[in-house]
């Protein structure tokens, strides 16, 4: 039995003869009647009753017609899915995504598309960068947006962007009125920073260090959105990257914090990362792009979401 054969055996159930199935599938009517009688053969019973040149379904041919309707119906079904998965309708993505971003920035830009893309499925995890990295390298991700740092970020393909840092300040801080914050203003300042293997606390070093400046640092995280919590407490200032900046703004009350360019630049940097050597999913590059062309607005302007006040 094959599909030829279901296919002639369908349309004269549902038309009820051959000259009617011949013209259902533009063959002739020898045709069609030649596919009925292989099918038969194969199936080794009669299918049709033949009176006065009508054709009557036998009950096993009833029986057989709810079977082969069900193979049709699951073909358009994978027809229909195979034009989903070619338009990037389709799938199932799985996310890796460092603590930041993952807050609010990464989530508003996944709805976004998800909301274009009902059938879609994704799983998106929270870990830190270097474990977004691993899992990403052991394809355990279809792709992840992390910290390009250490050994692990070698193991991936990695498309960098470099994001400028902003000084997060209460908002009735004695700096409030300036344009930049530079270190020589937060001589001995008490700060909320990253903990001390974090490559922006080096930085911080550095820069305080050139300026002859003293460092406070009072409280340390491992993440920035707790930071800016005691920010917003009155506990000290806060070198923070504007990803972050982006996903506190997304819930915080109006009117606590505001954010300022920080000069010299202290930059931190982030990937969008896939295993190497591997063939990514059309779904994975098209959600890399949405993600791209957000990463690349913040880059280049990373005040532009940020008001005066948040």
């Amino acid at each position: 039995m094959n599909l030829r054969q279901m296919e002639a055996f369908r349309a004269v159930m549902m038309t009820g003869s051959v000259s009617q199935a011949s013209q259902q599938l533009f063959k002739s009517q020898p045709a069609v009647s030649m596919l009925i009688k292989e099918l038969e053969a194969d199936v080794g019973f009669q299918l049709f009753e033949r009176r006065k040149r009508r054709l009557y379904p036998t009950p096993e041919a009833s029986y057989l017609y709810k079977e082969v309707e069900q193979i049709f119906n699951r073909i358009h079904d994978v027809s229909e899915t195979v034009k989903d998965i070619a338009n990037k309708q389709y799938g199932f993505l799985r996310i890796g995504c460092m603590p930041g971003p993952s807050f609010c920035f990464v989530p508003d830009i996944l709805s976004d598309f998800l909301r274009e893309r009902p059938r879609v499925r994704v799983s998106m995890q929270t870990r830190a960068s270097a474990a977004v990295a691993e899992r990403v390298a052991s394809y355990q991700y279809d792709i992840g947006l992390a910290e390009v740092i250490g050994s692990a970020s070698r193991q991936v393909d990695a498309e960098v962007f470099a994001f400028s840092c902003l000084c997060a300040l209460p908002v009735d801080h004695s700096l409030a009125d300036e344009p930049v914050i530079r270190p020589q203003m937060l001589d001995n300042e008490p700060q909320i920073t990253l903990h001390s293997d974090h490559m922006t606390y080096h930085d911080l070093q550095k820069a305080f260090a050139a300026a002859n400046s003293r460092m406070n640092v009072r409280l340390q995280t491992r993440f920035f959105l707790p930071a800016l919590r005691f920010v917003e407490r009155g506990l000290g200032v806060c070198v923070v990257d504007p990803m972050s900046v982006s996903s506190y703004r997304a819930y915080a009350p109006a009117g606590r914090l505001l954010f300022r360019p920080f000069e010299p630049d202290i930059t931190m940097k982030c990937g969008i990362l896939f295993a190497k050597g591997t063939v990514r999913s059309q779904m994975a590059e098209a959600f890399a792009e949405r993600l791209r062309e957000e990463m690349l607005a913040l880059q280049a302007d990373p005040l532009a979401l940020v008001n005066d006040t948040v």
